[in-house]
This record gives structure tokens, C-alpha cells and sequence, in this order.
């Protein structure tokens, strides 16, 4: 999702989530409270007491008439080792965790210590932790299994061994998340994926790595996966363009820094992909995409060779290459994309009036036709970065929102605005919304504010923003570097664009 779209959808999402989770929380809150009760027994009140807390009946055990099986689902809402405290409040709950179907054995708030023995110390004890609620465990399936802890290849013998377990309980989602800080690429786990038949691994539907390394055959056992996630890994060539011919029902796939990923090549018959995120290998050269049903595609990395074919339903691109506002090759390949209807770029800053720049300058980019939403992230420290902007907008005619996000920049420097002309020579006929963050208030950031206002001849909405918003491989980011009073200034500045602002349009400071 795009910046601006993400901009008008926060609001939405949330009220969504809230809905969804609504019925967890209650339940939580329910179990909590009902644990209190029991633990007020354990605890020795007096008799007396407990005779008025009977005849209260807000505090009655409502959670005792639950019958085993809703007791369970219950417990596996719980962090691990809050639903491993409850076993000794009372009898009927002792074993109640032994038949949770989510383990989630989550160690990532006690990262290793830096002193060696220390470090080595708390690793076994995480995983001992594990292999005994493990042995512990009697149901029959669980849905979930997640280890987030800072393991390597050193533990790789209990590792295989989780994973044998998640398996053979029919596991849904599997995740691994071993990456800790500065952890380097040498040390990795291996991901056994040659030991599981297809068979085995057919329950798999959601798979997550961390700080793994996955050689061949890679995911061809895995034929269920809708989604896949690879973060901090290895990966070679064969194993990622394998995964597009033996995962028939793979929807969604995320690949970040991943190593010697070279030519990664997206192309299947009859792919279900809607979703493809490749963002920071180092080591790629280039991508190609031939997937009829993919519907966005996010890159951010270096410079590429990118070909597309066959993507009838894209509809959204994010891409972010450290490219002066991307070249002729990359243009026109993204001009040809039918169903293009949101595009974010990442523009670099030109630096001094080299031929590059003259370029640029005068160049002509192709028409997107159908683009509608426009996502625009300028990185520059003296402005240069706008050449080539103009033209930009002009290859846009059917645009209706416009986002542009400066990256760092310094104040009260005075910007280069030798082509900023506050006329523009062509009027957006369908622009209705601009949001500018990373916004100063100096000339050139009130004479490009002025210079959209008056070339969206139909604007309802300009949204301006002093803090930064950024793009990582993450997702969307927000920052703010600036001391409260040099914030209540910018603010200042960007309030005298009311003037210029038409009737009918709404002028938003944040």
C-alpha cells in the first residue's frame, strides 16, 4: 500500500482491528479475571469472605462451567509462559497447556548478553525451556508453532527437532525468527527442508524464516504454502525460482536481505501470487516477473534490470532504487504496465550541474495512463532533487492523489529552485489530494507547495507534515528530528499558505 493510501486507510485498519480482536480481548479479560478468583482461593481467604464473594455475582468462576475444549482455546491465546503459571491455581487446570494448539516460545526481550558466558548460559536455558514443554505436550495438533530467540547453527540439533514436532502435529503457520542485532550471515542455521516428504510438510500453509540458510531443494516439499516470508537469509537462485514451480497455492512471498539471490526469476504457470516484496539483497541483478494474478510488487535496493510480462492485474509498484527519479529502461518498463493505478519512487539528489543533470532536466517520460496515486520519496541535502518533476506530473494525467516525502535535510539552507516556477505550465485536471511531509517552510518547500496548489485545478485536500516518512524494508516509517520550537515555526511558515489556498480546498498542518 502506498504512502498516501496508507494515510487515508489508518484510521479504517484500526477501527477493523479493534472489531477483530474484540472477541480475544474478551476472552483474555474473562480468563484473567476468572484466575484471580481461583488464585484468591489458593491465597487462604477467610471463610466469611468467600461467602459474600459467592452471593456477588460478579464474582462468580464463570470459566469453571467452561468445558475442557474452550478452556484450551483459551489458554493457547496466552503468552507461553503465562498458560505454563495457570497449571497450579488448580487441578483441572494443571494439564490444561499440555493440549494448547499455539506454542509460541517468544525470548526476544532477553536477548544474549554480550559477556560470552552469560550469552551461553541464557541460550540453554531457552532451549531447554523448550524441549521440556515439548516433551510435555500430549494434543494431538497444533495450528501455530513460533521460536523468536537469537539462535544458530550451534543449536541446530534442538532446532530440527521443534520442527520435527511442529510437523508432525499438522502445523499451520511455522516461524522461525533467530536473528538478534549485528548478527552476521557465517553462523546461520541450515533449514532442513530435504528431510520432510510432501506428505509432511501439507499442512504447512504460512512459513517464516529468520537468519536461516535454505539450500536446494528448498521449498519443494512444501506445495500448501499461501504465504512465505525469508528475512536475513541465504538463498540461492535455483531455490527461489523453484519455489514459484512447486508452491501451486503460494499467495503472498517477502524476501529481505536475502544472499546470493542474483537473478531471481517470478515465473509459473497459472501463478496465485498477488503479492511480491524483494528489498535489500545486496547481490541482485536482476528480476523478472511473469505472474498474470500478482497485484502489487514492492522493491527497494540497489539499481536492477526489471522485466515484467504478463502482469494484467498489477496494479500497485514500489519502487525504490537508489536511482536519479528512475531511468528511460525502468520508466518505460513501469509506463507499460496496464493496470497501473498507484506508483512510489524513490528519487535521488543530483549534486552538481553535470551532463546527467541536464538530462534529466529536459527529459520526456512516458505516459502512465491509468495511475492514479502518486508516492514521490526525495532524498537530497541541496535542492537539486526536483529536476525532472515537472515532466513527471505531466506523464501522469489521470492522477488524483500526490505524496511527497523529503528525507533528511538541514535547516535554513537556502535550496536551488532555478526551474520552480510557482505557474506551472500544464494544470492536473484530476489532483484532489497532496500530502508534503518532511515539509520546512523554506523557499522551495512554500514555492512547490504553491506550485501544486495552483496546478490542481479540482484540490479538496493539502496535508503538510514537518516530520519524515520514509520507506524501509519494513514498511512505511514516521520520524521527527526537530525540537518543539523549531516544529511550532515550520508550522508557522507552512500556516501562510492559507492565502494561497482555494475556497473549496481544506489546508492540514501536522
Amino acid at each position: 500500500m502506498s504512502a498516501v493510501e496508507d494515510m487515508k486507510n489508518n484510521k479504517k485498519r484500526s477501527g477493523n482491528f479493534a472489531r477483530d480482536r474484540g472477541c480475544t480481548l474478551n476472552m483474555l479479560s474473562l480468563t484473567k479475571l476468572s484466575l484471580n478468583l481461583m488464585q484468591n482461593k489458593r491465597v487462604g481467604i477467610s471463610r466469611k469472605k468467600r461467602k459474600c464473594q459467592r452471593q456477588d455475582p460478579s464474582s462468580k468462576d464463570w470459566i469453571s462451567d467452561l468445558t475442557d475444549e474452550i478452556l484450551i482455546d483459551i489458554v493457547s491465546l496466552l503468552p507461553m509462559k503465562e498458560a505454563l503459571n495457570i497449571s497450579i491455581l488448580s487441578k483441572r487446570w494443571r494439564h490444561i497447556w499440555r493440549s494448547t494448539v499455539i506454542l509460541k516460545f517468544d525470548g526476544s526481550n532477553k536477548l544474549p548478553s554480550s559477556i560470552w558466558n552469560k550469552k551461553s548460559l541464557q541460550r540453554l536455558a531457552f532451549v531447554t525451556w523448550v524441549d521440556r514443554v515439548l516433551d510435555s505436550h500430549y494434543g494431538s495438533v497444533v495450528t501455530e508453532f513460533s521460536v523468536c530467540y537469537a539462535l544458530n547453527k550451534r543449536a541446530a540439533c534442538h532446532i530440527n527437532q521443534w520442527i520435527s514436532f511442529a510437523v508432525g502435529k499438522k502445523v499451520q503457520r511455522l516461524e522461525l525468527k533467530l536473528e538478534y542485532k549485528n548478527s552476521s550471515f557465517s553462523g546461520l542455521y541450515t533449514f532442513p527442508s530435504s528431510k520432510f516428504k510432501a506428505e509432511e510438510a501439507s499442512s504447512i500453509k504460512h512459513l517464516a524464516l529468520n537468519a536461516c540458510r535454505v539450500y536446494s531443494p528448498g521449498f519443494d516439499s512444501f506445495r500448501s504454502l499461501i504465504t512465505l516470508s525469508l528475512d536475513h537469509v541465504v538463498l540461492t537462485d535455483i531455490v527461489f525460482n523453484n519455489i514459484f514451480l512447486n508452491c501451486s497455492h503460494l499467495e503472498h512471498v517477502s524476501v529481505v536481505e536475502a544472499r546470493e539471490l542474483v537473478n531471481a526469476r517470478v515465473v509459473g504457470p497459472n501463478l496465485p501470487l498477488k503479492h511480491l516484496k524483494l528489498c535489500i539483497c545486496d547481490q541482485l541483478e536482476s528480476i523478472e516477473i511473469c505472474a498474470m494474478n500478482l497485484v502489487i510488487f514492492i522493491y527497494k535496493g540497489k539499481p536492477i534490470n526489471l522485466f515484467l510480462r504478463n502482469v494484467p492485474m498489477l496494479r500497485e509498484i514500489q519502487f525504490f532504487a537508489s536511482d536519479v527519479m528512475i531511468n528511460d529502461t525502468i520508466a518505460s518498463t513501469l509506463s507499460q504496465v496496464v493496470s497501473l493505478e498507484t506508483l512510489a519512487l524513490f528519487c535521488e539528489n543530483v549534486w552538481n550541474e553535470t551532463k546527467e543533470h541536464l538530462e534529466i532536466k529536459s527529459r520526456v517520460f512516458p505516459t502512465f495512463f491509468k495511475l492514479k496515486v502518486l508516492v514521490l520519496t526525495v532524498r537530497t541535502f541541496s535542492w537539486s532533487g526536483y529536476i525532472g518533476f515537472p515532466s513527471l506530473l505531466r506523464a501522469c494525467p489521470l492522477l488524483q492523489r500526490l505524496g511527497m516525502h523529503f528525507d533528511f535535510r538541514r535547516m535554513d539552507l537556502e535550496f536551488r529552485s532555478d526551474e520552480m516556477r510557482t505557474s506551472p505550465e500544464s494544470r492536473c485536471q484530476f489532483l484532489k489530494e497532496v500530502e508534503l511531509s518532511g515539509f520546512l517552510g523554506q523557499k522551495f518547500d512554500m514555492e512547490l507547495a504553491v506550485y501544486l496548489i495552483k496546478a490542481a485545478v479540482v484540490l479538496q485536500r493539502m496535508t503538510i507534515r514537518s516530520y519524515c516518512r520514509y520507506f524501509t524494508s519494513r514498511g512505511w516509517r514516521d520520524c521527527q528530528i526537530w525540537e518543539p520550537e523549531e516544529i511550532e515555526m515550520i508550522r508557522e511558515r507552512a500556516a501562510q499558505l492559507h492565502k494561497e489556498m482555494p475556497p473549496t480546498a481544506k489546508l492540514v498542518i501536522l
